[in-house]
């Protein structure tokens, strides 16, 4: 299989694509990785087990996420590769991955996702946690295919942002994304995934001709919690400094704490997993 390399004019587009989306996510301001590592949820060991299963390794010998964040989806694979290495390109988040993580396998790489740095056909498996539509995805498919070795997979994993957890929950917390999607065509802000849809990963992994066969899976995870942890995981979405008022976010602050109460119930989040096996 001939992998094409990505051009440099794409590199510096790519590179230009994910910074401006940092700066404008608010991902860099000071408290935010504590706060984003404290409330999102962490990868299914389900999703892991599968992974390892597509890519025929029970241990792999490298795993490599990119857009690693605070290392949440990183450092999950501690236990099942003998080495592991976030690649990230915001100093704030991969600051707090960096303190967060105690496993002595577990690294960080301070690099945007066409540029790791790291060995040909090293990897079993490279993965991208709520993190592709950050990207751009050719540069991004290229490199995952260079280092992962034959038979290696390549996963591109999100979660539904609203979890199953009460009606009323979440027809606020429905409202609420409407009045984010309304405040960013207001503004004229770009978010990653108004680009890169989710959607059409599958496709784009398809159509870059890197992989010999693609496809997509779905599963849960579910995680105990009530009103607090629902209101910390949408105070981890991020949004433009000085823009958080307009958002109105008490409103389904209000509705949790009053259909919640003191109660802790699952909140199950469904993923969309995504993979391609060189």
């Amino acid at each position: 299989m001939s992998l094409t390399s990505p051009s440099r004019t794409g590199n510096v587009a790519g590179v230009e694509f994910s910074r401006e989306l940092i700066r404008r996510s608010g991902y860099d301001r000071t408290g935010f990785a504590a706060h984003y590592d404290d409330f999102r949820p962490q990868a299914p060991q389900v999703l892991i087990d599968a992974l390892c299963r597509e890519a025929r390794v029970d241990q792999a010998k490298l795993v490599v996420d990119l857009g690693a964040g605070t290392g949440l989806s990183t450092r999950v694979w501690a236990d099942r590769a003998d080495r592991v290495v976030g690649v990230e390109p915001n100093p704030a988040m991969i600051e707090e991955a960096r303190a967060r993580t105690s496993e002595p396998n577990v690294e960080y790489v301070h690099a945007f996702s066409h540029e790791t740095g790291l060995a040909d056909t090293s990897a079993d498996v490279v993965t991208c946690s709520q993190s592709l539509h950050w990207m751009e995805p050719q540069p991004t498919f290229a490199e995952a295919a260079r280092i992962l070795r034959d038979g290696g997979v390549f996963a591109a994993y999100d979660y539904d942002t609203v979890p199953v957890v009460d009606p009323e929950v979440e027809q606020a917390w429905d409202a609420y994304g409407a009045r984010r999607r309304a405040l960013r065509e207001r503004q004229g802000i770009e978010a990653g995934a108004d680009r890169w849809l989710k959607r059409e990963h599958l496709t784009r992994l398809r159509e870059s001709g890197l992989f010999r066969f693609c496809r997509e899976f779905v599963l849960h995870v579910e995680i105990v919690g009530g009103a607090e942890e629902i209101i910390g995981f949408v105070g981890s979405l991020g949004m433009l400094r000085g823009l958080e008022q307009e958002l109105h976010t008490h409103e389904l602050e209000e509705v949790a704490r009053r259909v919640l109460g003191e109660r802790k119930v699952p909140l199950i989040f469904g993923y969309r997993v995504r993979i391609g096996v060189k």
